[in-house]
């Protein structure tokens, strides 16, 4: 059921409906120019979207947007970005801004057709976009730990010894000591 969908995030889960609305109306922690735009509040944006990684992985999306990576999604740091009753991006601020850009650049007409071959009207809309609205309430202060919580790793993360013993192998022999 896509009205009342659960949605999983390390500290628990919401429950949110899916819907599409025009992206412009969103509001995402920053603009399309990396600024920090000052009618979002920032304390629910833990990343800084303006540094040069972030910018890299944007960009990187909106090139190669997957439409159907961005549909309903039962984890909240992957699929259709969560947005509060405000229209106010709580998890996915990098997603939305990608597709923002895609539109922005030509690109937007296969995930325009994608929604609507999933049967989402996208009738007089000038940048459509699926995101999941927050339905489960919460406090100021539960929404800034939601925030914050969306931007964790859902799964258990590598110890110092294990990551660079698999970065080591994906080296391969680029990493074999010179002699």
């Amino acid at each position: 059921d896509l009205e009342n969908a659960p949605v999983y995030h390390p500290n628990g889960q919401i429950n949110v409906k899916y819907q599409v609305v025009d992206a412009p109306d969103l509001i995402t922690s920053h603009d399309k120019d990396f600024r920090l735009r000052s009618d979002y509040p920032q304390d629910l944006q833990p990343r800084n979207r303006a540094a040069g990684p972030a910018q890299d992985q944007v960009n990187e999306i909106a090139s190669k947007l997957q439409p159907e990576r961005l549909g309903p999604s039962p984890e909240v740091n992957s699929g259709a970005p969560i947005i509060g009753p405000d229209n106010i991006v709580e998890s996915g601020n990098g997603r939305t801004l990608a597709i923002q850009k895609a539109y922005d650049a030509g690109r937007g007409n296969e995930y325009r057709a994608w929604l609507e071959s999933q049967g989402y009207d996208t009738t007089g809309m000038k940048q459509p976009m699926l995101v999941g609205r927050r339905l489960t309430d919460m406090t100021p202060d539960e929404r800034v730990k939601f925030a914050q919580s969306a931007n964790t790793p859902t799964g258990l993360g590598m110890g110092a010894m294990e990551q660079a013993a698999s970065d080591a192998r994906l080296l391969g022999d680029i990493a074999a000591p010179i002699s």
